[in-house]
């Protein structure tokens, strides 16, 4: 990376962090399997099984990005393969979402077998992407102040319409009942977390502001910027975990 000019190497940089987080969420996703190495066995199923395909993406997502982002750091194969494994990469991450909502998509699970399993996870994707997006932007000064106010317009109406989803979702979920299980009552226990997700969300729609329309040096609108990136994943682990409670199945369990 000697040989980088500043912009290139920072822009490198900034790709090697989303792979890391890629590469963390998709380890985390392995506990569903038990062991990881369980994994291999999933491929067999592919096409048949939810969690397979989820595998073969996200696998094959994590593999195209990351050969796309080391043949732009060493330079290798052209400006042709490193476009065309971009796009690809990009192409393969929106079947992988895709994929990776529909394993909750169950029919026995009156909760999960809405839309409303597809537009939480999108909205994840989309709260948190954008958001990350911007603290690396302004972190490591890869453009400038209006890409910064550009993103925050985009991302702070994202949040805003994932807490006016929220409220649809939390509507739907009190008026699931089954034999023995009422959505309303599930609910009630879980009160704590979803209320944490709408304040910390809320809370991180104005530390955004604050951070790109506000007078604030570099240095304090990167850390304010860092801050609101912990608070909004905080507050979707707290929604995540809303949605993890509200598993029941339509029949006597």
């Amino acid at each position: 990376m000697e040989n980088l000019d500043k912009p290139s190497r920072e822009l490198h940089i900034a790709r090697f962090i989303i792979l890391g987080f890629m590469a963390i969420g998709f380890m985390c996703s392995t506990t569903h399997l038990g062991s990881p190495l369980r994994a291999f066995n999933a491929f067999n199923r592919v096409g048949a099984s939810a969690l397979s395909n989820e595998i073969l993406t996200g696998s094959s997502f994590l593999t195209l990005a990351g050969l796309a982002w080391l043949t732009s750091l060493l330079n290798l194969g052209g400006r042709a393969i490193q476009k065309l494994l971009t796009a690809l990469s990009v192409v393969v991450g929106v079947v992988f979402m895709f994929a990776m909502a529909n394993v909750y998509y169950i029919p026995s699970v009156p909760t999960w077998f809405s839309m409303n399993t597809f537009v939480e996870f999108w909205f994840t994707v989309l709260t948190l992407g954008v958001l990350l997006a911007a603290t690396l932007v302004q972190v490591l000064g890869l453009s400038r102040g209006c890409a910064t106010k550009a993103l925050a317009l985009i991302g702070i109406t994202f949040i805003a319409f994932h807490l006016a989803s929220i409220v649809l979702q939390t509507l739907f979920f009190s008026g699931v009942t089954t034999a023995i299980h009422q959505g309303i009552s599930q609910l009630q226990s879980l009160s704590g977390y979803l209320t944490a997700q709408v304040m910390l969300s809320a809370v991180a729609i104005v530390l955004w502001i604050i951070s790109a329309f506000s007078a604030l040096g570099k240095s304090t609108r990167s850390a304010l910027l860092c801050i609101t990136f912990v608070v909004l994943m905080v507050a979707e682990l707290a929604g995540r975990n809303v949605f993890y409670g509200m598993h029941f199945t339509a029949g006597l369990y």
